[in-house]
């Protein structure tokens, strides 16, 4: 066996163990690729990105809702001024459930991008779900 496929070999075994209590990092307006310059920047605000338990809700919420439609990037721009704003005067906080998060960005998107905010609409029903049977 070759070192390349010896290493990537022995880094599959160290991830493989997963705890059925771990948490992940969920970015809120995924995915990625979709996200460039300036809707990069709101999907990476640390507003949109939060911690969710990883095997369970992280799962359902990629299983069940496909992709969240991008926003114009002038639209996105003014959401990303709105969180700014909203985080310096204490109206949102690092400490906000998701269900908050998605509530405030839903509120802000309806403003400007409906088929944004809809995306996320779907995400929370989701989250509600997962709360609600746990």
């Amino acid at each position: 066996m070759s070192k390349a496929k010896k290493r990537y070999s022995n880094g599959k075994k160290k991830s493989s163990a997963k705890s059925p209590s771990a948490y992940d990092r969920h970015h809120l307006l995924y995915q990625k690729r979709h996200w460039r310059g300036i809707l990069a920047e709101l999907r990476n605000y640390g507003y949109c990105v939060v911690p969710i338990p990883k095997n369970t809700l992280h799962r359902e919420i990629h299983e069940f809702v496909g992709d969240i439609p991008t926003p114009r990037p002038a639209s996105a721009r003014e959401v990303l001024w709105e969180l700014k704003v909203l985080n310096r005067y204490g109206g949102i906080s690092d400490c906000d459930n998701i269900e908050k998060r998605l509530q405030v960005l839903i509120s802000l998107f309806e403003c400007y991008e409906q088929p944004t905010a809809d995306g996320l609409k779907r995400q929370l029903s989701i989250v509600q779900q997962y709360k609600g049977s746990h």
